[in-house]
C-alpha cells in the first residue's frame, strides 16, 4: 500500500497578503516545512491542493522540486483524487497545521483511519472541533477511496473539513498529540514554533569545541535563514578556508594559516544547523564533508613539514602519529559514544588548542601537545568501549 500526502494550501491567513501555506517560517514557508515532514515519514507524491497560485507558493514549490522533494500541485478536489489509487493510504495535512515528526510516525502507526487530537481547552478556533472536549490537531490518515468519493460529492464544500466530517463518521481512532502541535494564522503563531524550530536545530551531543562555538554558529544560522544560501555552500567555504590555512602554512605564513583554520571551525556546525532548520536531508553525505577533514589533516602535516627545518624530522612523525591516532580514535567511537565523549579529541578542539601555543611562538610544543591528546583520547576511548565484563561465576 502507498503511501502519499495531501496538503490544503487554499486559505487566507491572519497577515495580509499572505495564504497561511506561504507565511515565513525559520526562513522558508509553512508549505515547505509541511511538505518535507510528509516527505520525511515517507509520502511519495505530496499533492499541494491550491485554489489560487500567487508567487511565493510557485517560488516555494519551485524550491521543493529542486530539492527533490516529490511535490504535484492539484487545483481541485478531483485533480488531488486522479493522483491516487483507491488503496492508497492519506495522510492529510490541515491548512497550516505543523506537528513534529514523531507525531507523523504515531499517526502512521495507527492500522486504520486515524485523527491527531488535541484538548478543547488550550486551543481556538483555528483547530476545528471534534466533539465537547476534543479538536483536531490538523493530521488524518484516510484512504484513497474515501477521497475519491469526498472528491464526487463535494460540491460547495471545504474538502479538508469534509474529509474530516467523514473520517470521523467512519470511526476514526483518535491520536492524542504529544509534544507541540501547532496550525499556524499569523505573526503570534509564528514567532512561537520558529523558536521552537531554531531550538530543535541544535545538534544535540558533540565535542567540548561544539559546545564553545555553539553561540556563534546560532548566530549566524538565525542571520542566514531567511537567505538563499544552502547548506552546502557554507560547507565549501568552511573546506576552501581549511585548503588555505593548509597553502599558508606551506609558505610559512604560520598565523594566517591558523587564523584560516579558526574561521573555518564554526562553518560546518551553522551549515548542519541550517540544514536541519530547513529539512534537508543528506548532509552528512555532502563532498565537502569528506574533503573538510583531509584538507585539515593535510594542514597539520604541512605545518609540521615547515616546523621540521628546525626542530628536526621528528615533527613530521609526531603529526603522522596524530593523525593515525584520530582515525583509531574514529573507529573506536563510530558505533558507540564512550564515557566522557564530550572532551574527546577532534578536529575543531585541535585548532582552537593550538591558538595558546602559536600566541607565544611555541608551535612545535602545539603539535606535541596535540599528539599527547589524541593519544590519551584514544586510549580512554578505547578502554570504555573495550571494557571487560566482570569474570562469569562458575
Amino acid at each position: 500500500m502507498a503511501l502519499a500526502a495531501l496538503i490544503a494550501a487554499y486559505h487566507e491567513s491572519g497577515e495580509p497578503g499572505h495564504l497561511r501555506a506561504t507565511l515565513p517560517l525559520a526562513g522558508r514557508t509553512v508549505i515547505e516545512r509541511q511538505a518535507r515532514l510528509a516527505a520525511s515519514a515517507g509520502a511519495s507524491p505530496v499533492i499541494i491542493l491550491v485554489e489560487r497560485m500567487p508567487a511565493a507558493l510557485s517560488a516555494a514549490i519551485g524550491r521543493l522540486r529542486r530539492e527533490r522533494v516529490p511535490v504535484q500541485v492539484a487545483r481541485s478536489a478531483e485533480e488531488a483524487a486522479d493522483h491516487l489509487d483507491q488503496y492508497d493510504r492519506v495522510l492529510l495535512v490541515a491548512d497550516g497545521a505543523i506537528a513534529p515528526a514523531a507525531a507523523h510516525a504515531r499517526m502512521l502507526a495507527a492500522e486504520d483511519i486515524a485523527v491527531l487530537t488535541v484538548p478543547d481547552g488550550a486551543y481556538d478556533e483555528l483547530y476545528e472541533r471534534i466533539d465537547a472536549g476534543t479538536r483536531w490537531a490538523g493530521l488524518a490518515t484516510i484512504d484513497g477511496a474515501m477521497l475519491r468519493e469526498t472528491a464526487a460529492m463535494l460540491r460547495d464544500w471545504d474538502l479538508q473539513s469534509t474529509l474530516l466530517r467523514r473520517t470521523l463518521q467512519a470511526g476514526a481512532r483518535h491520536v492524542l498529540a504529544e509534544g507541540a502541535v501547532a496550525i499556524v494564522d499569523g505573526e503570534a503563531d509564528l514567532a512561537a514554533l520558529e523558536r521552537r524550530i531554531i531550538e530543535q536545530a541544535d545538534g544535540g551531543r558533540g565535542s567540548w569545541a561544539d559546545w564553545a562555538l555553539g553561540p556563534v554558529e546560532r548566530f549566524f544560522t538565525a542571520a542566514l535563514m531567511s537567505s538563499p544560501m544552502s547548506p552546502a555552500l557554507i560547507g565549501l567555504a568552511g573546506a576552501l578556508l581549511t585548503g588555505l590555512g593548509a597553502a599558508a602554512f606551506y609558505v610559512g605564513w604560520y598565523w594566517i594559516g591558523l587564523v584560516k583554520l579558526l574561521a573555518a571551525t564554526p562553518l560546518d556546525g551553522i551549515a548542519a544547523r541550517l540544514a536541519r532548520l530547513r529539512m534537508q536531508d543528506g548532509l552528512r553525505q555532502s563532498w565537502w564533508s569528506y574533503l573538510l577533514p583531509l584538507l585539515a589533516a593535510a594542514a597539520l602535516v604541512v605545518l609540521a613539514h615547515r616546523l621540521a627545518a628546525a626542530h628536526g624530522w621528528g615533527m613530521i612523525l609526531v603529526a603522522s602519529m596524530t593523525l593515525a591516532f584520530l582515525f583509531a580514535l574514529a573507529v573506536e567511537t563510530e558505533k558507540a559514544r564512550p564515557r566522557g565523549a564530550v572532551l574527546l579529541a577532534e578536529r575543531k578542539g585541535m585548532i582552537w588548542l593550538m591558538l595558546p601555543f602559536a600566541a607565544f611562538g611555541l608551535w612545535h610544543v602545539g603539535l606535541a601537545v596535540l599528539f599527547a591528546y589524541a593519544a590519551a583520547s584514544f586510549f580512554w576511548a578505547q578502554s570504555e568501549v573495550h571494557a571487560a565484563s566482570p569474570a562469569r561465576q562458575d
